[in-house]
């Protein structure tokens, strides 16, 4: 160990105070992160990783203690993009992007404080702390409702294979004398998550050649919701024998953690096989000794760049509030005042369930069935948002609740209709066309998102031109539309499409007359 490592404080002191800033300037964000651990069982593997990773900073010590701190620059240009990063979560109303941008920023001020040697000594230690995150909201909602359904779905088919009468209508499973439903709780992301983590620790520390390495990475997806399918599967095949009341409750509980092990215990066997084929890791280079550094810390810059990087931390939240913030935008006209007597048709408002808007979280919504003699009618619902926030208040897509509700999407494209105003979205609307099916009912769908003069049918693309228009026009609102027509049959949808078609123009026309 040479001289410059003696005093640890050179270290610890640096460390200590960062993480403290971190902890008192992001107590609100950090705090909601905890209480998501808590509360969350999918995301319950979090508490475990920081203990992880600063177990495995602590295994490093000897190397580190054999470095001298240096400062980088470029540790600068990571905490300025750091900041860039929560700018964007803020305005993209995604909290998965400000606890990332707060990582980055511990990164980028350890980079600049003890320089790119350190870094390169604990890479793996910092990234694996990016894992503890929940993902992304607009993520998460795309995996559930797939997953939810890809379990009811396969356990379905193999109650029925095994003799029990099973069959399935969205995410409820109904065995004839009872039912039960495969909730959010039971997509299986918490048995793939934890897995994933563990595969990854696993991967990193196992001498393995590169592609067994990320076979064992990747074969723990499968594995996880493989497991969770036999864990619905049973519990129905449990409540055959003993009722429904098995599925919640101590059962309910006590299957998610044998349901964990035998994917842990698959895990290892999965591990034991790669190792048994061909394919050996190369042999580690050996590291020419070198003399160790004889020139002390300069304490003086050591704690300069300590002192910036602090104030880098403290500045952040300021920057954000400037930038990322922007003020609601009201609509020029109450969408309680939208017109009932729209192209030839006569509408009727009706009313949501006060908890199914508190859900939705928008400003204002408005459904109207409007109808006309010797045609299907038609039911318009848009709910409008002033601006978009974390925590729920942006908007959600209806490609997830249908076929939570039991509908089958037959079909899903996206259509471009030529509209009379050029001036408009570039005289086009675009829209998502889904055909829907419900116990031999029929639907056609229509539904897009409009507002700032923009019309999407992608959501990644509306959440790209959210941040972009909050960063350069300062406003988030918008709108989503949803148009919803009966058939009597599928064979019947170029009669409905047609008529649907220009009421969709119409509308889109109209609700720019409201929107701001």
């Amino acid at each position: 160990m040479n001289n410059n490592s003696e005093n640890v404080n050179v270290w610890i002191f640096p460390a200590g105070v960062l993480l403290a800033m971190v902890i008192v300037i992001f107590w609100d964000t950090l705090s909601g992160l905890y209480q998501q651990w808590m509360n969350n069982d999918d995301y319950s593997h979090g508490l475990l990783i920081l203990p992880v990773s600063l177990f495995l900073i602590w295994e490093k010590r000897k190397a580190i203690l054999e470095l001298t701190p240096r400062m980088d620059w470029r540790g600068l240009l990571v905490m300025a993009a750091a900041v860039g990063l929560f700018t964007v979560g803020e305005l993209g109303a995604e909290l998965f992007t400000t606890r990332a941008s707060i990582i980055t920023l511990v990164i980028g001020a350890v980079w600049w404080i003890y320089g790119y040697a350190v870094i390169r000594v604990i890479a793996f230690p910092l990234l694996l702390l990016y894992l503890m995150l929940p993902l992304p909201g607009f993520v998460y909602r795309n995996l559930t409702f797939p997953l939810q359904l890809i379990a009811s779905s396969v356990s379905v088919d193999i109650l029925n294979t095994l003799g029990f009468l099973a069959y399935r209508e969205g995410n409820v499973i109904d065995m004839g004398f009872s039912q039960f439903q495969v909730v959010e709780a039971c997509n299986g992301l918490r048995f793939v998550l934890p897995l994933l983590c563990l595969g990854v620790i696993f991967a990193f520390y196992r001498p393995m050649i590169w592609w067994k390495r990320l076979v064992l990475v990747v074969v723990t997806v499968p594995l996880a919701v493989g497991t969770n399918v036999v864990r619905i599967a049973g519990t129905g095949i449990l409540a055959h024998y003993f009722g429904v009341d098995v599925a919640q409750g101590f059962f309910h509980d006590f299957s998610g953690w044998v349901v964990f092990m035998v994917c842990f215990a698959l895990f290892l066997g999965a591990a034991g096989l790669l190792s048994l084929l061909p394919g050996k890791p190369a042999p580690p280079r050996e590291r020419t000794a070198q003399a160790a550094p004889t020139e002390p810390v300069n304490l003086k810059r050591h704690l300069t760049a300590t002192g910036i990087a602090l104030a880098v931390c403290l500045v952040s939240p300021m920057v954000v509030g400037v930038l990322g913030n922007v003020s609601p935008m009201v609509l020029k006209q109450d969408l309680a005042d939208y017109p009932l007597e729209l192209g030839g048709r006569t509408g009727r408002k009706s009313q949501m369930e006060a908890e199914i808007w508190a859900q939705v979280g928008g400003q204002e919504y408005t459904i109207i069935d409007y109808t006309q003699a010797g045609k299907p009618p038609i039911n318009f619902y848009t709910a409008f948002y002033e601006y978009q926030k974390k925590g729920g208040d942006f908007i959600h897509s209806p490609r997830l609740c249908l076929p939570g509700a039991g509908w089958h999407v037959h079909s899903n494209r996206v259509r471009t209709l030529p509209t009379d105003s050029p001036d408009a979205y570039g005289g086009r609307l675009q829209i998502n066309e889904l055909i829907i099916e419900k116990n031999g009912y029929w639907q056609l769908s229509y539904f897009w998102y409009q507002g700032r003069g923009r019309n999407f049918t992608n959501e990644y693309a509306a959440k790209f031109y959210m941040v972009w228009d909050g960063i350069f026009r300062r406003r988030t609102d918008g709108a989503l539309v949803r148009l919803i027509s009966p058939m009597r049959s599928k064979e019947q949808v170029d009669e409905v499409r047609g008529d649907l078609d220009r009421f969709a123009v119409l509308t889109s026309k109209t609700l720019d007359e409201y929107l701001p």
